[in-house]
């Protein structure tokens, strides 16, 4: 587990960050973050008779509340901090008991808040699809 540690000023570190960027209470408690192989979390999260195209990057489980990323996440890479940075909103969403019509709308908070850690911290500049941004953040009939 030496790969992991200080997980536990990076939750901490990503949370201050989410509290100074966003409205949201982040005096909670950290997220329990799980690693697993890239097939083990595809099976979780699509079910195992469902295969999506793509790489999972990671996800939040709002049933077990938990944050689960790939055994490949890697610390010192400023797009791998980004996602747990994102699975992380969702947390403090959930955690925040933030309502909403579905959970695609968890999305749209999510995107824009991990560009801006990006731009901010890593002066990464992350251009992603505006118009895919709506359609996986709405509520719609097919989409998570």
């Amino acid at each position: 587990m030496v790969k992991y540690f200080r997980m536990k000023e990076i939750l901490t570190a990503l949370l201050l960050w989410i509290g100074t960027n966003s409205t949201y209470n982040i005096d909670i408690p950290l997220p329990t973050v799980l690693f697993m192989e890239q097939e083990q979390m595809e099976n979780i999260y699509y079910g195992h008779d469902k295969k999506e195209s793509g790489q999972l990057y990671g996800f939040y489980n709002l049933e077990k509340d938990v944050i689960v990323l790939p055994v490949s996440w890697n610390r010192d890479d400023p797009w791998h901090l980004s996602v747990l940075l994102h699975e992380l909103v969702h947390y403090v969403q959930d955690t925040n008991n933030i309502e909403y019509q579905c959970v695609a709308q968890m999305e749209q908070e999510s995107w824009p808040l991990q560009k801006q850690y990006l731009a901010n911290v890593h002066n990464f500049h992350w251009e992603y699809d505006a118009l895919w941004h709506m359609v996986i953040s709405s509520c719609q009939d097919n989409f998570r």
